[in-house]
Order: C-alpha cells, then sequence, then structure tokens
C-alpha cells in the first residue's frame, strides 16, 4: 500500500476501530467468548468495510450513506435484542 493511498484515506482502519471500541456499551463481553474471533478482528474487519464503502460514494451521497447503514445497524440492534429478552423470558 502506498504512503499516497494511506494519506488520502477518511480516517484509518486502526482510527475508526479504536474509535467503535471505546464507544462500545460492552453489554455482550461473554458472547465474545462463543465468537471464533477477537472483538478488536471483527471491529478492524468491519471499519475497512465501512471505509471502502464510503470513499466509492461521492461527497454529496456520504451522509445519506451513513444515515442508512446507522439506521440498518439500529434496527438489526433492536430486533437482536428483543430476540434475546424472549428467549431469557
Amino acid at each position: 500500500m502506498s504512503d499516497d493511498y494511506i494519506k488520502n484515506k477518511i480516517i484509518t482502519v486502526e482510527q475508526l476501530t479504536e474509535l467503535a471500541i471505546i464507544t462500545a456499551d460492552n453489554a455482550y463481553n461473554e458472547v465474545w467468548d462463543q465468537v471464533e474471533m477477537s472483538e478488536e478482528a471483527a471491529y478492524k474487519m468491519m471499519a475497512a468495510h465501512v471505509i471502502d464503502m464510503i470513499e466509492k460514494e461521492s461527497s454529496a451521497d456520504k451522509e445519506f450513506v451513513l444515515m442508512a447503514v446507522v439506521t440498518k445497524l439500529l434496527v438489526e440492534n433492536f430486533l437482536l435484542n428483543v430476540a434475546i429478552r424472549t428467549d431469557n423470558g
């Protein structure tokens, strides 16, 4: 990877991963024991995907894409929490 490529990034994978982990509420710490991937590896993989997705969009569309992704994730998180509460009775 060239230095120019790295300089042109909106944010690095490492920076986005760190911000995401800092803002995580750690409510699912016990779930990580059941996953065959570390929490950091999962965050890095998703951060790289988000950066790639955003870099493909025009400046005008970036906010809309981010809002759509956040909305989708909030709904998925809501459904997951409902399912967990239903299973735990």
